[in-house]
């Protein structure tokens, strides 16, 4: 598999199950980016105001409030921070509202590994800095 470098890259990941977190720890650990981990509404917002994010993977089916209040919040303080919305209920129009409120991009879970990666390396690789060129 490709090695991916994240270095002084912070990712917020909102998720509140378990086994994705585990998912997301175990995909993302080796790409030395920081990663921030919360499970609810609040602390994400919490620690998206306390750090600088570079990125965030949002889950929409948090337990206390909606991950669309999340991405709305963001949203509010800055237009351009990529946010990749996941979701493993693809329920009649969640990703169409995910786009509408502002997300960067959507995934659906259950989440492969390549997808995922590259999915972070759209919005954090170094490559998309050299195109154009």
């Amino acid at each position: 598999m490709k090695q991916f470098d994240f270095n002084n890259k912070n990712i917020l990941i909102v998720e509140d199950t378990m086994t994705s977190s585990r998912f997301f720890d175990a995909a993302l650990s080796r790409t030395n980016a920081n990663l921030l981990w919360a499970e609810d509404a609040d602390d994400a917002i919490k620690i998206f105001d306390d750090n600088k994010i570079d990125l965030v993977l949002l889950d929409l089916n948090l337990l206390t409030t909606s991950g669309f209040e999340v991405l709305k919040y963001i949203r509010k303080k800055d237009k351009n921070i990529p946010v990749v919305v996941q979701t493993a209920y693809i329920l009649s129009g969640e990703e169409e509202m995910s786009f509408k409120l502002g997300a960067s991009d959507f995934i659906a879970k259950p989440i492969k590994l390549n997808q995922l990666m590259e999915t972070v390396m759209k919005f954090l690789g170094e490559e998309k800095a050299e195109t154009n060129g």
